[in-house]
């Protein structure tokens, strides 16, 4: 059956470059200066300071009227970069858009939004961003503070609200104003689950007056609650554009075991950051793969960038519909100085414990001081890993059934650590 309803957004080869500038010393010795003048001189269209990264490689597809499409991929797969030039946010380096209607965007937490301004004159401010009148504003005003939940701060500057009011009243005003398109960035994971439920409710009925969505998330839950369709990216290409079950097979399915070592240090920033995690590393190993009656054990590096103490990790398990299954604590780790390197050996006691499976490994560095909890980082996927059920190279060990559909949340033994140097 043909579908006659209008195309909404229509994307042709899009592509995206973004020019990585390295920092690049000096040398010191005359002979290197030497060398790197003449190099200059030879070759004075070279520059040896940046390299060219494409986020998008020749993105196509449509987008047609009332549809609501799931964008998945692992982090640097391109979604975030294609979510910014559908909003105008950024310019494509090539291909072509087409955008019939408003469009509102939510993307990262405060996009949009003025931190001098209060929450009521970034509510006008953004309707007359997408067009509307002061009298469609004064229409939908009530609405949008009654939704956001945030109705006693209304005339208090942004700046002041804490990410969770932050992301409530964003999302109300990006759904609220009227919009034939609603792009949404995964920003909704910060509100609280009660709250991550109503936008979804109020997006599905966006969606049942004709509107478009477009949503980026790492929920598959909320995937498959939510959307019709799914787009899988992977290295800024599409491997993948239907059935939203398949789709989350097929990004599962895609998802990299063998990384042993990661570089964290420029992941998203969360918490005061006083502390941060840098590095993780697999031990013993050659890949994240494990029995279900093995101990999973790695190593992760912490830059102290404050006088820090007693702080703790907490590592989080999560399945591929990024349900959190469980978690392990750690107990307090001691001083930590301003400026220096801490590398901890971490061993979880994971034996008969995790299902044969794909899970997501998150690393948080938290303190709790007089019943007040604080968070200095979380790295949320710092490992993809993968449990087996059985020893291929011992076929005399039988095979593990588990019913992983009912093994609900676990609370695992404390994370064994040890500090294994320190550096400055």
């Amino acid at each position: 059956m043909i579908d006659e309803r209008p195309v909404m957004i229509d994307i042709k080869d899009v592509k995206k470059k973004y020019v990585i500038r390295h920092n690049t010393e000096k040398p010191a010795s005359f002979s290197g200066r030497l060398k790197l003048v003449t190099r200059k001189v030879l070759h004075p269209s070279r520059r040896y300071d940046k390299e060219d990264f494409w986020a998008l490689k020749g993105i196509s597809f449509q987008v047609r009227q009332g549809e609501k499409v799931g964008i998945i991929g692992k982090n640097g797969a391109g979604k975030s970069t294609l979510l910014k030039i559908l909003s105008r946010i950024t310019e494509p380096t090539d291909g072509r858009i087409e955008l019939l209607g408003k469009v509102s965007a939510m993307l990262e937490v405060g996009t949009g939004f003025n931190g001098e301004l209060t929450g009521r004159e970034n509510i006008y401010l953004n309707g007359a961003i997408l067009g509307m009148t002061k009298a469609e504003i004064d229409s939908k005003f009530d609405d949008i503070v009654e939704f956001s939940e945030v109705g006693r701060f209304i005339d208090t500057p942004v700046k002041r609200y804490s990410s969770g009011m932050f992301v409530r009243l964003a999302f109300a005003v990006a759904s609220h104003l009227d919009p034939d398109i609603l792009i949404v960035d995964e920003v909704l994971s910060v509100g609280d689950t009660k709250f991550q439920r109503k936008c979804i409710t109020q997006m599905m009925n966006i969606a049942q007056s004709g509107k478009t969505i477009l949503y980026v998330s790492h929920q598959m839950q909320t995937i498959q609650q939510l959307c019709d369709r799914v787009i899988v990216l992977k290295a800024g290409e599409i491997i993948f554009d239907g059935d939203v079950q398949k789709g989350i097979e097929m990004y599962t399915d895609s998802i990299d075991t063998t990384e042993t070592k990661k570089n964290l240090s420029g992941h998203k920033p969360r918490g005061t950051q006083m502390a941060t995690v840098e590095n993780v590393e697999v031990l013993d190993k050659d890949s994240c793969v494990w029995l279900y009656n093995e101990s999973i054990h790695f190593k992760v590096t912490v830059k102290a960038h404050d006088d820090c103490e007693d702080l703790r990790f907490e590592f989080m398990f999560r399945d591929m519909t990024d349900k959190n299954l469980g978690k392990a604590e750690s107990a307090p780790l001691g001083v930590m100085k301003s400026g220096e390197t801490y590398e901890y050996d971490i061993v979880l006691n994971t034996q008969n414990v995790l299902a044969p499976d794909k899970y997501t490994l998150g690393i948080e560095l938290w303190k709790i001081k007089e019943n007040l909890y604080t968070v200095y980082d979380i790295v949320v996927d710092a490992l993809s890993i993968e449990i087996l059920s059985e020893d291929e190279s011992r076929p005399e060990i039988p095979e593990i059934f588990w019913e992983s559909n009912i093994f609900g949340n676990m609370m695992l033994p404390e994370a064994e650590v040890k500090l294994l140097s320190e550096k400055m």
